[in-house]
């Protein structure tokens, strides 16, 4: 049977009321600099300008927040579980040293890399189900990713990534889609999170 995604989670303190609804954010390329080969260890772990503060104010507006993150680096053998938790434990304290409210709720890790067949690596949904069964407290049913976009978990999640496989999980849950470009990251679209708009960077029947 093959292994499971990866979980960290940490029970954090909202600064404002929950509003019911889930940010998902990619890690490379949306929080920190990502980098060819991978982030090895944690002294490689650069986050990109204005992260922190974009994590916080999506909490003060009521957001619980999921990372989710491909890192088939642990299927290679490169490294392991341990190492994982490593970064991002490190990833953690760096938000939290710009920002005392920078907080992540859970990081969902799929370990598998492409052809493993797994229900986890993006574009497949698999961690956000999972990540959204966690924090919620109630497992969601499957949905067609192809097609319409189906009807979201929660009319304000989004999913915040610089991959077309990113917003292809985000897709299959309804979510709303923002995509950045991997030298911005989340700070280039936080206004647009925080106004409102409708978030739909992606559709795949195009």
């Amino acid at each position: 049977m093959m292994d499971a995604p990866i979980c960290d989670q940490i029970s954090c303190p909202l600064p404002a009321e929950w509003n019911g609804a889930i940010a998902f954010l990619d890690r490379d390329g949306v929080i920190n600099i990502g980098k060819a080969g991978y982030i090895n260890k944690p002294e490689e772990l650069v986050l990109l300008e204005g992260s922190a503060e974009a994590i916080s104010s999506l909490r003060h507006a009521g957001y619980r927040i999921a990372v989710v993150t491909n890192q088939s680096a642990i299927s290679k053998g490169l490294w392991d579980e341990s190492r994982l938790k490593q970064i991002h434990s490190t990833l953690r304290l760096m938000l939290l040293e710009i920002d005392e409210d920078a907080h992540v709720d859970l990081i969902m890790t799929c370990p598998h890399s492409d052809g493993e067949g797994c229900n986890c690596r993006k574009p497949q949904p698999g961690m956000l189900f999972e990540a959204s069964q966690i924090i919620r407290g109630k497992s969601h049913s499957s949905l067609n990713w192809w097609g319409h976009k189906p009807k979201p978990i929660n009319e304000l999640d989004l999913v915040v990534g610089d991959r077309k496989s990113d917003m292809g999980a985000g897709w299959a849950i309804g979510a709303r889609l923002f995509r950045v470009n991997e030298h911005n990251g989340l700070s280039e679209v936080i206004d647009r999170i925080i106004d409102g708009e409708d978030g739909d960077d992606f559709n795949p029947v195009n």
